[in-house]
């Protein structure tokens, strides 16, 4: 049967892989490849000499109107004169290569005796980008049907050639083929990369030695990379291909068809050339490159016609080598040659010719694929004593670089030894090579595939923590064919490993015997608890019982700590020698962290951190992707739970869309931030209750505090997404008509679940605090709403009064921090004398025992000092947030990162004081009895902060820093560990007291336990 090739293009022109294409008429349906092609075998109808072919695409979710198609016609040969002289060409259906040699099959076709008898030779051109490369003759002798014909290829054919055959036979007669060959892309230069011999070629089992030989120009680098195939699974588009070259070129092939023709005068005329003869036999003008009409191929056509070659030729009878033919083709649904022969109806000698070549063909591909056995068969035994397990299983390995300075015969060429990896895969081999004549050029990927008939692939997780049980399962695959091996016995072993609490122990591995089917796989678990940290080894093994074969793998299970991960800021102090330094040099000694609450047997790590302008730090790490992309997060849960985790994705978007930092954040992640912000708000309206109000769930009494939450985080969202009016109106319709009191003060009747979310404001003069934060809402949806809330304004100013009134008689710094702000909004606050008497310094507003609380303290004071435009007293919170590297996250964050990233968002005109850095130079002091102390020298340098981050905190909970004059407050007694830690060290101008009652200058801390300091470096 014909085999037409069909060219499947995307709108955009590129190929469209992966698309279903049918003939009108005809049976079966076939998928294009990467490239776009997909042949088609078309059983044509007996005595017709043209057939239409309409062939079109049937992808699915497409209406018929919008499904692509292209029609042709297909034409039999008509012999010269009706004589029934015919000339076919045939090659095997591969893709070749320069350096392969082509088989070229001629199969003359007569009813005439006398004319097989009496051709002497066929006549062939070789033909390639518009030229003829080579003509020659190929010797027939008397009564052959087959002849065939090797033929080397070259450099020269790619990317892709054509072969004109004919004979002629008296008095005048001209029998054509011509058959279209495609040549895989390679370079002009040469590269080849492939086995060093046959067996080289072949599938390899891990672990084993092969060569590979490198073919290329004299004096050429080549670079050589094998990468497991896997790689590149999810994306190619980077890998170096020269096929769009040679896509180019052979635009200007001027044949125009993939073969033959309607006769001997279209065979020459289709390939592009002209024929002139004394008898009559004369192709038309053609006076343009371009063919007459549209070529009827796009590139990447396949050869025709597999496997007529030796096994085909011993069958002179035309049915029976039909069938044969038939036989030895591929069978994409693994059916059996005899359960083929089944839908044969053209008799038993098509059935016996079918069988024949058909088994013929699979007992070579049978021995091909299956390795040859080796040692003697033992019965009722297990072999698994020399089984060397498998180890190594890289992504990439071999990088390595080789120069080919053989003398070159054509080509240089240069064997390489190798050893493979372990893993069970297809290593494809990359080589790129760099001649000082023939430029760069990249080869082909050779493919090397390793395998086992029978394996294991022990999976693992990524990482698990110590002291926990875990499964891990060993999946086996039997990949036998043997029909005595349909069922094999498996015994499957755990290798002991005293770091491993596992049911195997040194005297007896753990054992367990399974039966896996021939061509299946079956799944084994283990359930194993690591006990110590680090790459602990995990071995399994297995063997067949009563064969040589078997199975090993050992791979590195990473375990970790149990308990959570901290950091602690040790100390954090401002390097300015030019006033604390002595003759230009400021020193600073920096104790130790305490580790006494880190978990057993694990490591920290100490870092210093020096920074210059804080500000412009400040903002260069949060747009960093690790400091935000923690805050973008799926929404969900309950009424409280989703608003906990839609409001720092709705914070991250809106500041990094005010900075302009989606570049250094990842610009396609603003689409899925967005779907986030959608999905939250969605999920929060089921949660919403007639009257606009809002609770954890929809049938607890409504939260004053939440409804407004939603309000404050709804208004920031609408800016980003299309979200109603009427819900966020409609909320605050209700906290006016049903939460605010006639003096203004709003209540709360049902308080939140999650007390974490509601962040200072817990036992913060709550009257104060409630109305303040429901303020902050109205305001910031007041540009939503004035419209359509008509008390908006009348509440807003009852609410304000009722905070100016109590603003004086406030007693802690996060309350007046809150109502500053709050006042600030609604533009009743005239002075910042209260608010700056509140805080420390002039920098933070702090309370005892919550340092994450105090940074959100601190960022409403400094929202209300910007908002007053007092720029010169904000520079110092800007200063002292900075330091506290807060990027939102983590329990009972809610609240501080949204005041945290909301004064970032709003920074105004902040003066913060420049000086130029000089140098600073950190260093450790390991000497002393009594411990270990860091040092740093500023040499007039901006910031300098010495920070310890624990690798895995445990047994403790550390309370907040308390920054006196020039030196800190510690309190760890908040559930520290056995009580043992919960002292308060207070630290003044002159020093501090420690446990050992050290008087220290300077400011600076030392804390003297028994035994030393046990802290990190």
């Amino acid at each position: 049967p014909p085999l037409p090739s069909v060219y499947v293009t995307n709108p955009d022109g590129s190929p469209a892989p992966r698309v279903t294409v049918q003939a009108d008429g005809f049976q079966g349906q076939v998928s294009t490849q990467r490239d776009g092609t997909a042949r088609l075998v078309l059983n044509m109808p007996a005595n017709k000499d043209s057939v239409p072919i309409t062939v079109r695409t049937a992808q699915a979710g497409l209406p018929p109107e919008r499904q692509a198609s292209r029609q042709m016609t297909a034409e039999a040969y008509r012999s010269q004169a009706g004589s029934g002289n015919y000339l076919h060409l045939a090659v095997a259906a591969t893709e070749l290569q320069p350096g392969d040699n082509l088989a070229v099959n001629f199969h003359l076709k007569t009813s005439n005796n006398d004319v097989r008898n009496s051709v002497p030779f066929f006549t062939y051109l070789i033909m390639t980008k518009g030229r003829i490369l080579r003509a020659g003759r190929q010797r027939h002798e008397a009564g052959q049907s087959l002849v065939t014909m090797t033929l080397p290829v070259t450099a020269e054919l790619i990317p892709s050639f054509r072969i004109v055959a004919y004979y002629y036979v008296l008095p005048g007669e001209i029998v054509a083929d011509s058959v279209w060959v495609d040549v895989k892309d390679t370079c002009m230069g040469s590269l080849v990369v492939k086995g060093a011999m046959e067996a080289d070629n072949r599938v390899h089992e891990p672990g084993t030695p092969m060569r590979l030989r490198i073919e290329g120009d004299h004096k050429a680098h080549v670079g050589l990379v094998a990468v497991d195939k896997g790689v590149f699974v999810l994306n190619k588009k980077n890998k170096l291909t020269q096929t769009r070259v040679w896509d180019t070129v052979e635009r200007s092939d001027i044949g125009c068809t993939a073969g033959s023709g309607r006769d001997n005068v279209g065979v020459f005329a289709d390939a592009g050339l002209s024929l002139a003869t004394s008898v009559k036999v004369t192709t038309p003008q053609r006076s343009e490159v371009q063919c007459p009409q549209p070529a009827k191929r796009k590139r990447r056509s396949l050869a025709l016609a597999e496997y007529k070659g030796t096994k085909a030729a011993e069958y002179s009878d035309k049915l029976e080598r039909k069938c044969c033919e038939d036989g030895m083709k591929d069978n994409p649904m693994g059916h059996s040659c005899e359960r083929r022969s089944e839908y044969i109806q053209e008799g038993e000698s098509c059935v016996r010719a079918f069988l024949d070549c058909c088994r013929y063909i699979k007992a070579k591909r049978d021995r091909q694929n299956l390795s040859p056995s080796t040692g003697l068969a033992r019965s009722k035994c297990w072999v698994d004593s020399d089984i060397v397990s498998r180890t190594l299983f890289p992504e990439s390995w071999l990088w390595q670089v080789e120069q080919l300075t053989e003398p070159p015969n054509e080509v240089s060429a240069k064997t390489l030894p190798v050893y493979l990896q372990d893993s069970i895969t297809t290593w494809e081999v990359l080589a790129v090579s760099l001649s000082p004549t023939k430029g760069l050029c990249v080869a082909t990927p050779y493919e090397i595939t390793v395998m086992k008939q029978f394996f294991i692939d022990l999976r693992l997780p990524y990482s698990v923590v110590r002291n926990e049980q875990v499964e891990i399962r060993a999946i086996l695959y039997n990949y036998w064919l043997c029909d005595l091996l349909v069922t094999v016995q498996v015994r499957v072993e755990l290798v002991y490993n005293p770091d491993l609490c596992s049911p195997s122990t040194p005297k007896r591995r753990f054992q367990q015997v399974v039966r896996i089917k021939a061509e299946s796989s079956r799944t084994v678990p283990f359930v194993i608890v690591p006990l110590k940290l680090g790459q602990l080894d995990v071995e399994v093994k297995a063997s067949v019982r009563d064969q040589y074969v078997g199975d090993g793998v050992k791979k590195k299970l990473r375990v970790v700590p149990e308990g959570m991960r901290l950091e602690k800021t040790v100390k954090i102090v401002e390097l300015d020698p030019q006033n604390k330094g002595v003759k230009g040099v400021q020193e600073e000694q920096v104790k130790a962290a305490d580790l006494s609450d880190i978990v057993p047997n694990t490591e920290s790590e100490t870092k210093v951190s020096i920074q210059g302008n804080p500000v412009s730090i400040m903002v260069e790490k949060a747009i960093d992707g690790a400091k935000l992309k923690h805050l973008i997060v799926t929404p969900s849960g309950c009424g409280e739970q989703n608003m906990i985790s839609m409001t720092p994705t709705v914070i991250a978007v809106h500041y990094l869309d005010n900075t302009g930092q989606w570049e250094n954040f990842g610009i396609d992640r603003r689409a899925g931030a967005i779907e986030l912000i959608k999905k939250g708000y969605t999920q929060q309206l089921a949660f919403r209750k007639p009257d606009s109000s809002y609770a954890a769930f929809i049938n607890r009494p409504s939260s004053t505090w939440l409804t407004a939450y939603v309000v404050k985080v709804f208004a920031m969202a609408r800016k980003l997404t299309d979200i109603e009016h009427g819900e966020i109106c409609g909320p605050i319709k209700w906290l006016i008509l049903n939460k605010q009191k006639p003096d203004g003060v709003f209540q709360e009747d049902a308080p939140v679940i999650h007390k974490e979310m509601v962040g200072g404001y817990q036992g913060a003069e709550p009257e104060v605090s409630l109305t303040a934060f429901v303020l902050i809402a109205l305001e910031e949806a007041r540009d939503t709403c004035k419209d359509h809330v008509n008390s908006l304004d009348d509440s807003i100013n009852k609410a304000a009064g009722f905070l100016a009134r109590r603003y004086e008689q406030l007693a802690r710094p996060y309350t007046v921090a809150l109502a500053s702000y709050a006042l600030a909004l609604a533009g009743k606050l005239q002075s910042e004398r209260i608010l700056m008497r509140f805080s420390k310094g002039g920098a933070s507003w702090e309370e005892r025992n919550a340092h994450t609380y105090n940074i959100e303290g601190t960022s409403y004071a400094l929202l209300a000092l910007v908002q007053m435009k007092k720029s010169k007293l904000a520079g110092p919170v800007v200063r002292w947030l900075a330091q506290q590297n807060y990027y939102g996250g983590g329990y009972g964050s809610t609240q501080v990162g949204h005041g945290c990233f909301k004064r970032q968002e709003e920074p105004g005109d902040i003066t913060v004081n420049q000086r130029m850095d000089r140098a600073c130079e950190p260093g450790v002091d390991f000497g002393g009895t009594w411990g270990q102390w860091g040092q740093l020298w500023g040499h007039w340098g901006q910031w300098g902060q010495w920070a310890y981050w624990g690798q895995w905190g445990h047994w403790g909970q550390w309370g907040q820093w308390d920054d006196g004059e020039n030196g800190d407050i510690r309190d760890v007694g908040d559930n520290g560990d056995n009580g043992d830690t919960g002292d308060i060290r207070d630290v003044g101008d002159n020093g501090d007291i420690g446990d050992t009652g050290d008087n220290r200058g300077n400011g600076d801390i030392r804390d003297v336990g028994d035994n030393g300091d046990t802290g990190g470096q």
